[in-house]
């Protein structure tokens, strides 16, 4: 009875395990595998059952065959809950091996042979030749899945490996109570056992269960707890019913109808008054040992929060509430993060705060994209079910460092979409996992550990700045008072130099410019005295100015010759104020170091003595990239005391000396040059006005001979002459184009005269330009047409305001901007346009001729120049057709430019000139009236 019971039992919690967990999470492949595994050990309990109530040879087998599924079905659950990757050969392997053992059991006599005296609860009989197989195969699975499991729980970490821990207790119970009841006793004496190996598989599920509902295997705790809670509060209900109704009534009233009425009625009601506190006791006791240790969450957030607001001090706020937070929660420690020089960085923790810990880059990059609290254990579940492999690498690397950093859940504080900080908690010290309540908890304290993170920083940065602003005031005062000090010797300096250059740049002359210098050295800058020697042409050193003084004069007296008349030689070593200018750098010594020789050392130092002198400083003189001499600062101080200021005011007057001496030497230069440029300008002058004379009457000159000559060759052509022969008829053409040519050219030497003596007059009145182009157009067509050109003129449909001109010099600059085109033009054509642009009329000629460097196109207009390489095209030009266009179109008050983007891509000339207002032409019409 009490088997049929427990097998019962074992029946339904094997049939509704599987259920829940399986709509926990019916896509994981483990909540699958689990179903199948839990399902199989259903129906094998069933056919346990039925051994037991229908002892007969086909249960027995099936008891034997359904045992085969259920050792597959584990070791294919067992596999992936250790490996957590799917092989289907692997467990395509499993399965036939269980389907093979469960076929020869039912259908066949080679596992169970035969079976005799089958009584209840045991049989005798006889097995198959392949029962030992069968053996090796239970015995080496299970033996395997413990081997596996044990591994396993010794390699993982927390929550995974209190898990493992009783998944492998459990495993280890069932395989003991399966290899030696159902299969060595049998083998070796008797079968009587096997009945009791079902035990194995109840404490199994047990095992299973608490590890469900203690550590979230499977994550169906509460699932599982309150199952657990009911379960229990029905089978207590239906023992109370079972002891009041069966049991009492025959013992105590008589076993007859009406006392088994009342017992049901007194049972019922005092089953609805104690259901409620009978629950109440089951379910405390369920929660002290699933959820021992509860925490009053309300009151760690009020003592939190209270730490929270108190504290402004970073490392004191952290600490304090890692420890009160480790303590209350009951968790082993929380370590606390925080970004210190780009890194995240171990910055405070309940317990041994003096390790080092840097978080890596992927680990805060992975909670700075996620942004919410991660417990540790779903990140494992999350890597299982990821199909994307870089995804299940990256929180393969990110569960890998928190189990070394001891991380069960991580909060990552966050303030304006930036994590601030990292609490990393590890797990609690009496092995519960974290829940809801947990990440509630925190959900609620985060946003004010954030707000109290950045006050601490503001903080900080605030008392920081104070510190660096208190200590710059100090450096700032002393680097003022330093400054001042700096200030006044610089400002002495400067008045000093501003002094001597104002003494200096007085005169041009050399000798009074040094001598002032040398003066200056004992007044401004209040040496003893200088001397400055000069590098001649000779090789030799000589001096040109001496301070001058009553105790200078005195010993300049004790030298034994003028001072001027000695001289050193600039070669190596001959003293240090040779050496000075040779090596360009400058020098500190004695007296006798500088001037002796030539003068000898004794007389020297008789004169340094009565100077009171004890260092010379030597500055070599460079004016540009060569040193011209030395000055030798005589000091009253020793070589130790000469500060960088003294050096830099020797240099600056040293310098001063090179740049005078320079300028002097320029000056003297430039009065040269200039006499022998005014020279030659007076001598280009008489040349130029010789030349423009020689034009001038040679034009003249040649005008009454070349008009006459050509009016000559006309009255020919005309046939005033007489027939001529078609022969000479060309002849005379050539010759009266080349006369036409020589005139015109006559023609632009008279208009430069005119130009250069300002005798060129123009006699403009109000006209129309477009007949003026019409006529040039006409002229040159013949010269266009000869060359295969196309010229044309776009003459506007409108008639185009009147221009205020001189016509006949308009014409002259139109005929050779067009001329010049058809020159200049090889193949292609010149088109002539005109627009008008506000109060001007802008005038164009296009061509594609041989185009114009823009860099020449400003030369263009000046007198006799020709742009490159059109001498070879047009031998015949004179270089001033477009200086008379531009001086004619500037008396006009217009301009006239050229375009062109380079050679052999053409050019376009331009000019514009006003046009005629209205009092113009009236004035115009007035005239025209009287004439």
């Amino acid at each position: 009875m009490y088997r049929f019971f427990i097998v019962g039992f074992i029946i339904f919690a094997s049939f509704v395990l599987p259920f829940l967990v399986i709509q926990n999470n019916y896509k994981s492949t483990l909540h699958k595998l689990f179903f199948v595994f839990a399902q199989t050990n259903t129906l094998w309990a069933f056919v346990n059952l039925m051994t037991g109530l229908h002892p007969n040879q086909f249960w027995v087998k099936s008891m034997y065959g359904v045992g085969a599924l259920l050792v597959s079905g584990g070791l294919a659950w067992f596999f992936y809950l250790i490996e957590r990757r799917f092989n289907v050969t692997k467990y395509l392997v499993i399965y036939i091996f269980g389907f093979l053992f469960f076929f020869f059991s039912i259908f066949t006599n080679y596992v169970v042979k035969d079976i005799k005296n089958i009584y209840f609860g045991y049989f005798d009989g006889h097995f198959g030749f392949l029962f030992p197989f069968y053996g090796v195969f239970l015995v080496g699975s299970l033996l395997y899945i413990l081997i596996r499991l044990f591994l396993a729980t010794k390699s993982s970490y927390g929550i995974q490996r209190l898990q493992l821990f009783y998944v492998t207790f459990g495993a280890f119970i069932f395989a003991f109570f399966a290899i030696v009841l159902s299969f060595i006793l049998p083998l070796f004496t008797t079968n009587f056992f096997s009945q009791f190996d079902l035990l194995g598989s109840f404490i199994f599920l047990l095992f299973i269960s608490y590890a469900i509902a203690k550590f979230r295997l499977m994550n169906i705790k509460l699932v599982i707890t309150r199952s657990i809670l009911y379960t229990i509060l029905v089978a207590t209900v239906a023992s109370f019913f079972a002891f009041s109704i069966f049991w009492l009534p025959p013992r105590f009233w008589g076993d007859s109808r009406n006392s088994r009425i009342i017992t049901t009625i007194v049972s019922s009601i005092l089953v609805v008054l104690f259901l409620d506190p009978i629950k109440k006791v089951w379910a405390k006791l369920t929660d002290n040992i699933f959820y021992k240790d509860k925490i009053d969450y309300s009151q760690v957030l009020q003592q939190a929060s209270y730490i929270v607001a108190k504290e402004i001090d970073l490392q004191k706020l952290s600490h304090d509430l890692a420890v009160l937070l480790s303590e209350q929660l009951k968790l082993k420690k929380i370590k606390i993060f925080m970004p210190i020089d780009d890194k995240f960085s171990l910055y405070a923790s309940s317990k041994d705060v003096n390790q080092t810990l840097i978080l890596s880059e992927e680990i805060v990059q992975y909670f700075n994209d996620k942004q919410e609290i991660v417990i540790t254990e779903e990140l494992f579940r999350q890597k299982d079910e990821v199909q994307d492999l870089q995804k299940q690498k990256k929180l393969e690397d990110v569960t890998e460092e928190l189990e070394k950093i001891g991380g069960e859940m991580v909060v990552p504080i966050v303030e304006s979409n930036k994590i601030n900080a990292l609490f990393v908690l590890s797990n609690k010290m009496s092995g519960d996992i974290f829940g809801t309540d947990d990440i509630n908890f925190f959900n609620l304290l985060a946003p004010q550990i954030a707000t109290a993170i950045e006050k601490s920083r503001l903080y900080e940065e605030v008392q920081e700045l104070a510190k660096n602003l208190q200590k710059k005031v100090e450096e700032k005062t002393e680097s003022l008072r330093q400054s001042n000090l700096s200030l006044e010797a610089r400002n002495r300096y400067l008045t000093t130099m501003q002094s001597i250059i104002n003494m200096v740049s007085r005169t041009l002359d050399l000798k009074q410019v040094t001598q002032m210098i040398a003066d200056s050295i004992a007044s401004e800058l209040g040496y003893i005295g200088g001397v400055l020697s000069f590098a001649n042409g000779d090789n030799k050193l000589r001096v040109k100015a001496v301070t001058y003084s009553k105790q200078a004069e005195a010993a300049i007296n004790m030298l034994p010759e003028d001072i001027k008349s000695y001289s050193a030689e600039l070669s190596e070593g001959y003293n240090l104020g040779a050496d000075t200018v040779l090596h360009g750098r400058i020098s500190f010594g004695q007296m006798s170091d500088f001037f002796s020789p030539p003068v000898a050392k004794r007389v020297i130092d008789n004169i340094q003595a009565t100077l009171g002198v004890k260092t010379v400083v030597g500055v070599p003189i460079f004016s540009e990239d060569k040193i011209i001499g030395l000055i030798q600062f005589l000091l009253p101080i020793a070589k130790e005391q000469v500060s960088s200021l003294d050096i830099e005011m020797m240099t600056a007057l040293t310098n001063q000396v090179g740049i005078v001496s320079r300028n002097l030497e320029l000056y003297e230069n430039l009065q040269q040059v200039n006499v022998d440029l005014h020279e030659a300008n007076l001598h280009l002058k008489a040349l130029d006005k010789a030349k423009s004379e020689f034009l001038s009457i040679a034009s003249h000159q040649l005008r009454t001979p070349v008009s006459a000559l050509k009016g000559y060759l006309s009255m020919m052509m005309e046939g005033d002459f007489g027939p001529i022969p078609e022969k000479i008829k060309k002849l005379i053409a050539d010759l009266f184009d080349s006369a036409s040519r020589l005139a015109r050219t006559i023609n632009v030497f008279l208009n430069v005269s005119r130009i250069e003596a300002g005798r060129l007059k123009l006699e403009k009145k109000p006209m129309q330009i477009s007949d003026l182009i019409t006529g040039v157009v006409t002229e040159l067509a013949s010269s266009a047409k000869n060359k295969g050109l196309m010229l044309t003129y776009e003459a506007s449909k409108e008639t185009p305001p009147l221009i205020y001109a001189d016509s006949d010099k308009l014409r002259e600059v139109i005929l050779n901007l067009i001329d010049n085109a058809i020159k200049y033009t090889p193949t292609g054509s010149i088109k002539i346009s005109t627009e008008i642009k506000g109060d001007s009329l802008e005038f164009s000629s296009q061509d594609t001729g041989v185009g114009i460097d823009p860099v020449e196109a400003q030369s263009l207009f000046r007198k006799f120049v020709r742009g490159d390489g059109a001498a070879q095209i047009n031998t015949g030009g004179s270089g001033l057709g477009l200086f008379i266009a531009q001086k004619i179109v500037h008396e006009h008050e217009g301009k006239i430019w050229v375009e062109s983007l380079g050679k052999g891509k053409g050019s376009t000339f331009k000019f514009s000139v006003p046009l005629a207002n209205k009092e113009q032409i009236t004035k115009q019409g007035e005239v025209d009236k009287k004439v």
